[in-house]
């Protein structure tokens, strides 16, 4: 069988680098061994009767541009997919985290399926499964589905694979602001594609830029304005993080913090559990670059956020529809109930999130090469930014494989362009975690910094609920003009499965 990769597919296989691989990686800790024979007939099972997995990509160029498509691969053998490792030391992390960095650092073999499986025989007392999945693949299967998809709720797997819920992961970043996004009108595709010529142009004169988008839009399509703020968008701070990247990354991830805590933490502080990570991991940035002796005067670090936004009442949409939200850490704000409410107030600032979206979705919609995208958009856009922040709610009970206990789950995106670090927000049977990614030359040891998110955690979870809330309402009197805000949102719209960015 035979089918040309769509834009979503082409888009991450162009933006794929040595320095940045287009690759979506995961882990899973098991509380007992299994062997290789029985994983790799679950994964025959589980994962075999999507196409993407025993399909290949081949290339075949023009002189207008490349073409990607998908191919049966004939020579499919599933040893090649799903290996086997030993530790030296089976209950050391660092070696495991070595383990992954070595594995996932190298770029997948294009002449095969572009997913792999690695377990690791035997760890802690139990074993742990590598994943690594080529970002292409995700514009025809949910990629973080794919691990819940090796795992039941009950510990039992004698019985046929049972539906999957595909439904939109819970508590997204922004779920009220996501809901305004549906509402939003279609831009011109023609009109969009006039302006387009322009923006691609050098910027010698960035009100250019504007004024054609103004004249070409008119006042009844004010929203298109957008486009041109996404263009010029400013940078964020300089720091450590937005150094030169290398091929090598590693991977981390915190100790688990009980979610009840957190949840108590949230309802004293009149806030929700994203906010108390985002405000955490603010506070773990500053203490990380105050350890490497690293200016921290400046006043933003800006992490991008990708959200989903296929929302309906059932399920998943056949459009892949991503929005990405850059947002600005306030890592100068020295005092961690300070910096709940700051973030509180920036994400209710997001107001304007709406005409962003379709603004940009216009974009997407003009028939411009993946390449083009690639090359004009999103690797200039990723100099603007330090870091990808995502987050998913998991499942809230223990989940089995082989009816082995799942203890440990986290996944990480890839990054684009110059963005080399990553952070994802995992909840799973009742217990939340951070995962770090990061590039080695940015972050050689990226120890200190779960460190410090865990002593950022800890310290707040310390504050008695009275207290807490007491000093939020307080901190809430900061003068907005002591506090820049920079706030832009800008998202990626995929239509009948046109181009998107992230999965």
């Amino acid at each position: 069988m035979r089918k040309k990769v769509s834009n979503t597919g082409q888009f991450w296989l162009s933006v794929d680098r040595p320095i940045n691989l287009s690759v979506f990686s995961g882990l899973i800790e098991l509380s007992a061994p299994i062997d290789i024979r029985s994983f790799r007939a679950l994964i025959e099972k589980r994962l075999m009767q999507l196409t993407p997995f025993y399909q290949k990509i081949i290339q075949e160029n023009t002189q207008q541009k490349k073409n990607f498509f998908w191919v049966d691969d004939q020579q499919f053998d599933i040893r090649t997919h799903v290996e086997m490792v030993r530790l030296k030391n089976e209950n050391d992390p660092t070696e495991l985290q070595q383990l992954m960095s070595n594995i996932l650092s190298v770029p997948m073999d294009m002449n095969k399926p572009l997913w792999q499986f690695i377990l690791v025989k035997k760890y802690q007392g139990g074993c742990a499964i590598i994943a690594r999945i080529h970002q292409c693949l995700m514009d025809r299967v949910d990629l973080i589905n794919v691990l819940w998809a090796l795992s039941d709720s009950v510990s039992d797997t004698n019985h046929n694979t049972k539906p999957k819920d595909n439904s939109p992961p819970k508590w997204p970043f922004l779920s009220q602001a996501i809901q305004k996004i549906h509402s939003c009108v279609n831009v011109s595709i023609s009109t969009a594609q006039s302006v387009l010529l322009t923006c691609l142009k050098p910027v010698t004169n960035p009100f250019l830029i504007i004024e054609t988008i103004r004249v070409a839009m008119g006042t009844t399509t004010d929203r298109i304005g957008e486009i041109g703020r996404i263009i010029l968008l400013n940078s964020d701070s300089d720091s450590l993080l937005k150094t030169e990247l290398g091929a090598k990354k590693q991977y981390i991830w915190s100790r688990p913090f009980a979610l009840k805590e957190i949840e108590t933490l949230a309802k004293a502080t009149n806030a929700t559990l994203n906010i108390i990570f985002i405000s955490t991991l603010a506070g773990a940035i500053k203490q990380y670059l105050k350890y490497r002796r690293s200016p921290i005067d400046y006043r933003e670090i800006r992490a991008i956020t990708p959200v989903d936004m296929r929302i309906s009442p059932g399920g998943y949409s056949g459009n892949v529809r991503f929005g990405l939200i850059p947002f600005d850490l306030p890592v100068h704000i020295a005092d961690p109930l300070q910096r709940i409410a700051e973030v509180k107030r920036r994400i209710q600032n997001l107001d304007n999130l709406p005409d962003a979206v379709s603004a940009f979705a216009s974009l997407m919609r003009i028939g411009m090469s993946a390449e083009t995208f690639v090359e004009k958009m999103a690797i200039p856009f990723s100099k603007k930014s330090s870091l990808l922040m995502t987050n998913t709610q998991g499942p809230g009970n223990t989940m089995y494989i082989h009816s082995i206990p799942v203890t440990n789950i986290m996944y990480w995106l890839p990054r684009i362009g110059f963005i080399g670090s990553g952070t994802t927000i995992l909840s799973y049977n009742q217990n939340i975690r951070l995962g770090l990614v990061c590039d080695s030359k940015q972050i050689p040891d990226p120890k200190p910094f779960i460190d410090a998110f865990e002593n950022q955690m800890s310290h707040l979870l310390k504050y008695s609920p009275n207290q807490t809330k007491n000093q939020v309402v307080a901190s809430t009197s900061i003068k907005p003009e002591l506090v820049e805000t920079k706030i832009k949102p800008i998202a990626i719209d995929n239509v009948s499965g046109e181009m998107s960015m992230l999965g």
